[in-house]
């Protein structure tokens, strides 16, 4: 089998378990969980008491003689961005471990990308991480999941994590318009508290942090060859204790720098690993929204 059949087989598995999922499992959690992009104008009618004099219609009030509010609604289109990091390092698997960070990745847009268009919402699509950049703008349907499906799975993971400014700084110029951001990485990359509170502040931002098991804490194999995913060089390391804790350590360390950014800008991020389901995480994020835009 080609490549390029391995990657439609990848691509039509991946289809219909996300089809599925999007309609038993989010049919109406994902509608309730985002807010949608504004207020629309509905109607006039008579001022009441305790109505926000803010939206008193003066004109409508001269012609009548009688004090009239405009009335809205909740414009419930809104638009979906995912974007998905395709550096080097979203290309780790350890052994044992099915997917790829970035075929986890993958799962996880086409979860969502579904549950968008379902909604009647649209979706697109920015890969970063490689070099060029791909965008694909949000639009609705179906063919539109699968384009996402496709152009994520095909992309080989490549090239050096981008900085969160650079990443930021291109969703806010292709990404005008206040947009859901599903933001799915490693987060390898330093923390920039900077760059994720102006995204944040643009747009409805939501950090998925992917990570291998085996990042996180060395395995007992004495020496061995590590490579970098990103430049592709080769290391010779004796895994001692003293250096398997002082990696656990990093990377603790570094973990905790992002949540921390995370927590001062109140936004709900979701860390998961590759050997996980992640539908029980994605449920809960769904519901903790859900319950606090019903407040």
């Amino acid at each position: 089998m080609d490549k390029t059949q391995e990657i439609m087989q990848k691509v039509r598995r991946i289809e219909m378990q996300a089809r599925k999922l999007a309609t038993a499992t989010f049919a109406g959690q994902y509608r309730s969980s985002f807010r949608g992009q504004g207020l629309d104008f509905d109607d006039f009618r008579e001022y009441a008491p305790g109505d926000e004099p803010r939206f008193i219609d003066w004109k409508v009030t001269a012609r009548t003689g009688t004090p009239y509010v405009r009335r809205f609604h909740e414009e419930r289109e809104q638009v979906l961005l995912l974007a998905v990091d395709a550096s080097g390092s979203m290309g780790y698997a350890s052994a044992g471990v099915p997917d790829t960070k970035l075929e986890y990745a993958a799962r996880i847009a086409a979860v969502l990308a579904y549950s968008g268009a379902q909604n009647g919402d649209k979706v697109g699509l920015l890969l970063f991480g490689r070099q060029p950049h791909f965008y694909l703008p949000p639009a609705k349907g179906m063919k539109q999941c699968l384009r996402i499906v496709r152009e994520i799975l095909s992309t080989p993971p490549e090239g050096k994590d981008d900085t969160i400014e650079a990443v930021a700084n291109e969703i806010l110029i292709t990404q005008r318009k206040s947009a859901m951001t599903f933001l799915i990485s490693d987060f390898l990359e330093q923390p920039d508290k900077k760059a994720i509170g102006k995204l944040n502040f643009r747009h409805e931002l939501i950090p998925v942090r992917v990570q291998d098991p085996a990042e996180l804490s060395l395995p007992e194999a004495g020496r061995a060859y590590l490579r970098d995913p990103e430049t592709g060089e080769l290391y010779e390391a004796k895994l001692t204790g003293g250096l398997r804790a002082a990696h656990a350590t990093a990377m603790k360390q570094h973990r905790e720098l992002w949540d921390k950014v995370f927590v001062q800008l109140g936004i709900d991020a979701l860390d998961l690993q590759t050997t996980a389901d992640f539908i029980p995480a994605l449920r809960q994020l769904f519901a903790r929204r859900s319950r606090l835009f019903a407040r």
